[in-house]
């Protein structure tokens, strides 16, 4: 009962339009830097040790600056519930469509890599948006069962297509021969060491998830880093950059590394990524 009635206290909240929602997100931003605390340790160690060369002044406006990020996409998202797709459009600005377009036109399976930085929900809608696309994208259901719900149907609203993490290899076994394209989110640490490599990523000894790797490989098939980038509050280019190297992985945090550094306050910093 209490988790229905928190969503349809979220279906209530994106009713209002997204500029009255940001006044929303200061509050939030407050509460977590003076209140909450969300994950304050963890991102005072990542920011520490990935940027050893920062002032404590630095730090701490990075710090400031990721709530702010954080709390600002934590609305946008509520928003999503009732975005629609020329919203999206008029959102998120493709700078580079045309090199998809031969795999589409072939019918050729491809595969999307990104990492947890600006807006991923606007951004897989994005994506679902691009005509053929055929998105297919893995998922770790939440423990709540409405809240889980709710988030897959904002996620699939456009038309992509979410596997459980329990069924990933077996969707892409089955279908490896069809024009699905692939999207990775691949910067969490595995669960698996087997499963990934080290490299050397913000100044530290990084463990990725090979998986996308292996995917690409076993389906032959080309590889798209996403870099999104934030243009103005409430609005992201995204440019598909074509990964060429045998290193999959490797280049793949070599682009992930660049694009933090751009804009390290979008990145999602309280993830607990070295703890392996």
């Amino acid at each position: 009962m209490k988790i229905k009635l928190i969503n349809i206290l979220l279906l209530l909240i994106a009713l209002f339009p997204l500029k009255w929602l940001y006044f929303l997100a200061k509050l939030i931003r407050v509460l977590n830097m003076w209140f909450i605390k969300y994950r304050l340790e963890i991102l005072e160690k990542n920011i520490q040790f990935s940027f050893p060369l920062f002032k404590k002044k630095e730090r701490h406006l990075l710090l400031t600056n990721f709530y702010i990020e954080f709390s600002n996409t934590i609305v946008e998202i509520i928003k999503s519930i009732k975005l629609s797709e020329q919203d999206i459009i008029n959102r998120i600005e493709i700078k580079n469509e045309s090199v998809l377009q031969k795999n589409i036109k072939n019918k050729k399976p491809f595969i999307f890599i990104c990492g947890h930085y600006a807006n991923l929900e606007w951004l897989a809608l994005r994506l679902s948006l691009i005509p053929n696309i055929n998105l297919s994208a893995v998922y770790k259901p939440l423990s709540n069962k409405n809240l889980n719900e709710l988030l897959v149907k904002i996620r699939s609203k456009f038309g992509a297509k979410l596997i459980t993490l329990n069924k990933w290899k077996y969707f892409i076994l089955k279908n490896k021969k069809k024009p699905y394209s692939f999207m990775f989110v691949a910067d969490q640490v595995p669960e698996n060491k087997n499963n990934g490599i080290r490299i050397n990523f913000l100044n530290q000894s990084t463990l990725f998830h090979t998986g996308p790797e292996k995917t690409a490989k076993l389906l032959k098939s080309e590889i798209f880093y996403i870099e999104m980038l934030k243009i103005k509050r409430g609005y992201y280019t995204v440019e598909f950059k074509k990964i060429s190297s045998k290193n999959i992985t490797k280049e793949y945090a070599g682009l992930l590394e660049k694009t933090i550094t751009k804009n390290p306050a979008s990145w999602l910093w309280s993830h607990n990524r070295w703890k392996r």
